[in-house]
């Protein structure tokens, strides 16, 4: 008698019903996200019953499913496949660098939680750099660099910002890497020279922060003469705007329960301003308590209230035409891993020390993991990479290791919170799944938007 293979549901995925019958359905292990039109539900839910076992699908939705690996053939490993998925962080030929040329800031926000101890990078760290990644690529082989600016405010130093930039965007090109390069600025001193010598040579992301419109952004994003910002901000956008490059911005706002109260008069503007111009993107995230100054007279949304403000935010973004930055990224396998939990990502300070975390910086000595000499050798203090690296909820069968959102985060979002806490909080998308998969749907309705991988092919 001839064996017939069965398929069973994969314990990592999720679904749930729309309003109007649709089947929105997730994969944290393939990354695919799905919807099944309302006349084929009631077969797709019927066949993803955790005691369903059914023949080998010849066609139709069942045949779907099975290709966005929703239903797997009986006696898959699962568990073999989301570790061999984990362990893909440690790829030897990708390399990652945040740099902070520069410590300092133009900008007091109040909610900041940095100390602006140093300035400038000199020239001799800057060429360490370039000889540390050449002595990289010798070594292994780099197919993927990523160059990534913070600060303080980077474009203090934009000296170094347009040399390593347009350098690294030369060598990866001759040596045929694939190469992606963003910054996190405010945005005051993006004027257009600066963008015409960083655009054409790969920087190709941009996080912008505007926590509201006029005064009350500049109540926020005090700048550190006191003079309001969000103008400038906004004219130095406008020129970005203005041009053909291929690039993606991202609008970030960080609210608290005041900022709520006039988030629709917030998108209406940014509708206004870049709606139907698929490079510029939302991010909203809540105010928290981050280790600043003015922790205590901060007022924050938190838990639930800041999940729940978080979806209502990324909705009202998604109805005025705006996709979510990284929102489908971040459902990919290894999606929601944090950069500080894998071991080929590094921050190099002003000084040249070397950091896994850009939130604890060098306020906490675990965070110091190395320092990078002239020469462009580095010393690296393993034990404490591995605190970072390998603290996540895959330990001690908690939790992260049965949950269906596991591939996708490994219980890796945060080490920094699971070093701290006995719990590290879930992403919020996996608390609010069903809502998630509708804004993905809302999302995918959209004109395409433009992705870093994109970018990272445009440049070459």
């Amino acid at each position: 008698m001839e064996n017939i293979e069965l398929y069973v549901p994969s314990k990592f995925m999720s679904y749930s019903t729309s309003n109007d019958g649709v089947l929105m359905l997730y994969s944290s292990i393939t990354g695919a996200i799905g919807a099944v039109p309302a006349d084929q539900a009631k077969e797709a839910k019927t066949a993803l019953r955790r005691s369903s076992r059914i023949p080998t699908p010849q066609g139709g939705v069942l045949k779907d499913l099975v290709d966005g690996g929703f239903l797997i053939p009986e006696g898959t490993d699962e568990e073999a496949l989301r570790k061999s998925i984990y362990l893909g962080k440690y790829n030897r030929h990708s390399l990652q660098l945040i740099i902070l040329p520069t410590e300092e800031c133009n900008f007091r926000c109040v909610y900041c939680y940095e100390s602006f101890e140093r300035g400038t990078m000199k020239h001799e760290l800057v060429e360490a750099i370039k000889s540390f990644v050449e002595a990289e690529h010798n070594k292994n082989e780099l197919k993927e660099f990523s160059l990534s600016w913070f600060g303080g405010e980077p474009l203090l130093a934009s000296e170094v910002v347009v040399e390593l930039t347009q350098f690294f965007y030369e060598f990866c090109i001759s040596r045929k890497i694939q190469f992606t390069c963003g910054i996190t600025t405010n945005g005051s001193l993006l004027t257009p020279e600066l963008v015409e010598s960083l655009v054409p040579y790969g920087l190709g992301f941009f996080q912008i922060t505007l926590d509201g419109i006029g005064e009350e952004h500049d109540k926020k994003r005090v700048a550190i003469d006191n003079k309001p910002s969000f103008e400038r901000i906004i004219t130095n956008l406008r020129y970005l705007k203005s041009t053909s490059y291929i690039y993606v911005v991202s609008l970030r706002h960080n609210y608290d329960p005041n900022g709520l109260q006039s988030l629709e008069q917030f998108i209406e503007f940014l509708q206004s301003e870049f709606g139907g111009d698929p490079r510029f993107t939302t991010a909203f995230e809540a105010i928290g308590t981050w280790g600043g100054a003015n922790d205590d007279a901060l007022s924050v949304c938190d838990g639930k209230s800041a999940a729940h403000s978080r979806m209502r935010a990324k909705r009202l973004a998604i109805e005025a035409g705006f996709h979510n930055t990284f929102q489908v990224e971040s459902f990919q396998p290894n999606g929601y891993i944090c950069y500080a939990a894998n071991p080929r990502s590094l921050v190099v300070g002003a000084d040249g020390r070397l950091y896994k975390c850009t939130v604890e910086l060098d306020y906490h000595d675990r965070n110091v993991v190395g320092q990078l000499h002239s020469d462009g050798s580095a010393d690296i203090d393993w034990r404490k990479m591995a605190l970072w690296t390998e603290t996540n909820g895959n330990a001690f069968d908690g939790k992260c290791s049965t949950c269906f959102f596991s591939p996708s985060c490994h219980g890796a979002i945060c080490p920094k919170q699971w070093m701290e806490q006995a719990e590290c909080e879930c992403p919020p998308e996996k608390h609010a799944m069903s809502e998630s998969l509708q804004l993905l749907r809302l999302e995918s309705e959209l004109p395409a938007s433009i992705s870093l991988a994109s970018i990272a092919q445009c440049t070459k």
